[in-house]
């Protein structure tokens, strides 16, 4: 934005004022200050990130003018809650700190972004990797949910000595209502590294030799049906593709900054948890 422009804005509200005050760390010393009231600043930067906000633009005068009117009216209302304490107040004082940290926290990891961006390369060699791993063969399988690891093996157990028959048992967990369901097809990649080596040779009607863990609990998993592995065309999962290298990355780089961090405890534990 101009200063030409800043002179215009400020003409008929209030003069741009060049006296010092007592500011917090938000405000620099060569940042421009609009308007100050009753010592507290409001900025240059701070109505140019408003605009943005709002999609104002520079050619709009007379919304940048109700902008700084309101940016003024939050000053006054924040210097009001200032006089009366608020700002001193435990958990303003938090609030108003996790919001900076949040604040702080988007724009460096939109920095990191644009420094290191995923590239086409980069999408291309997940795609194939993936093909790789998703192997020649999509699935239908079917699932009986057991709320335990030892329920789920002590059936399997069952059905290898012949002593059940999956149909009854996902009859019999129909009756204890647990829950038995289908799947859509997948692949051996949603399986995990366990149990996908013997879902790539399995046939329809056999059960898989292992109980999977799921959040909902141990499922027991027989083959319903079979076909050749109908994969996407790359450019219809392209977005996915980045949107998961960016939070495996930006993941990655907060483990590494936590682990190289000296994090130091100020009270005990217990202390922390019960106040």
């Amino acid at each position: 934005m101009t200063i030409r422009l800043v002179l215009m804005l400020a003409l008929g509200l209030f003069l741009l004022s060049g006296c010092q005050s007592e500011r917090d760390g938000l405000v620099q010393d060569d940042d421009i200050i609009l308007v100050e009231i009753d010592g507290q600043p409001v900025s240059l930067p701070m109505l140019e990130f408003m605009m943005a906000q709002r999609g104002i633009g520079e050619d709009d005068h007379e919304a940048m003018r109700e902008l700084l009117d309101e940016l003024i009216r939050l000053r006054v209302v924040a210097n009001a809650a200032e006089r009366e304490g608020l700002a001193a107040e435990p958990r303003v004082r938090a609030q108003r700190m996790i919001r900076d940290l949040e604040t702080l926290q988007l724009h460096y990891f939109t920095r990191i972004y644009e420094q290191y961006p995923v590239t086409d390369e980069d999408i291309r060699a997940t795609f194939e990797n993936q093909l790789q791993r998703s192997g020649s063969r999509q699935f239908r399988l079917e699932t009986i949910v057991y709320p335990s690891q030892g329920e789920a093996l002590l059936q399997l157990a069952a059905l290898e000595d012949g002593e059940a028959d999956f149909d009854d048992l996902m009859e019999a967990a129909r009756s204890a209502n647990l829950a038995v369901e289908p799947t859509g097809w997948i692949d051996r990649s949603q399986l995990g590294a366990e149990l996908a080596p013997l879902l790539e040779s399995a046939e329809a009607g056999e059960v898989l030799p292992a109980p999977l863990q799921t959040p909902q609990g141990w499922r027991l998993l027989r083959v319903g049906d079979t076909r050749p592995l109908q994969a996407p065309a790359l450019d219809s999962v392209r977005e996915g593709i980045e949107r998961q290298l960016v939070r495996q990355r930006l993941e990655a780089l907060v483990e590494d900054l936590y682990q190289a961090s000296a994090i130091t405890p100020m009270l005990p534990l217990e202390e922390v948890a019960d106040p």
